[in-house]
């Protein structure tokens, strides 16, 4: 798949609304300055305690109105940026983690799609995710479940090297992309991921199992959506207790 750029229409609708709004303020900036002159213009000619006190107060109420549509202007501009702050952060981000979520993940995979494919270097991207999840927090409760969760994502932020790319992909899932990589050179990798994360209750260690799932980027695949969905639908590696780390499945 070839990456198609389209020309952006230099106006946009947004631009357009608040070019609207800008000629609106304007309009009526020149306006009440037109008023504002004729009645000091006024007042200059015919001096009178009547004609000072209507023009002060056309000057004042001149001042308040303006003043109020800046205010108005720049309250909504930045309650805007914040907004706009948020979603963009609760698109992109795992907020549980500060990590880049599913989103990102998907962004992160349609960039790198055609650079395998022009390098002819795959990469190879790896889900961890703890075993029977739903099932510990039953037992063990929300706040040992958590402990597990971000003890794996500790574990896999502390191994994963800056030039690749970790994601929280939901709940006790992670996802990371392991790039100019192929299937058998992932398993250097796989090899310090734990088969098991030890969490206390307290009183106890216990061991929380994890699962891993691996898919090589195969050149063929047009869209990300598909490079994910063949990680999450592989066969979970096999785990060598002794070793505490992952073999491929028979």
């Amino acid at each position: 798949m070839s990456a198609a750029t389209q020309a952006e229409d230099p106006t946009e609708p947004g631009e357009e609304n608040e070019g609207r709004r800008r000629l609106v303020r304007a309009g009526s900036f020149i306006l009440w300055g037109v008023i504002l002159g004729y009645e000091v213009v006024a007042t200059t000619k015919h001096p009178g305690f009547a004609n000072v006190v209507t023009t002060v107060a056309f000057a004042l109420l001149f001042v308040a109105v303006n003043l109020q549509m800046w205010l108005q202007h720049w309250s909504g501009n930045r309650n805007w940026r914040r907004v706009i702050g948020k979603l963009h952060g609760s698109s992109y981000i795992s907020e549980q983690f500060s990590l880049p979520n599913r989103n990102y993940l998907l962004a992160e995979l349609r960039r790198e799609m055609p650079r395998a494919r022009s390098a002819n270097m795959p990469f190879v991207l790896v889900q961890v995710s703890l075993d029977t999840v739903d099932e510990v927090r039953e037992r063990r409760g929300d706040d040992f479940t958590d402990r597990a969760i971000n003890s794996l994502a500790e574990v896999l932020k502390r191994i994963t090297r800056n030039s690749d790319f970790i994601a929280h992909t939901g709940g006790a899932t992670f996802c990371i992309v392991l790039n100019e990589c192929t299937r058998e050179q992932c398993y250097n990798y796989l090899q310090r991921v734990p088969g098991v994360v030890a969490v206390s209750d307290g009183r106890y260690m216990f061991d929380v199992p994890a699962a891993a799932r691996i898919s090589e980027y195969d050149m063929e695949s047009l869209y990300a959506t598909d490079v994910l969905r063949e990680v999450e639908e592989a066969t979970p590696l096999r785990r060598r207790e002794e070793k505490r780390s992952f073999s491929e499945a028979a």
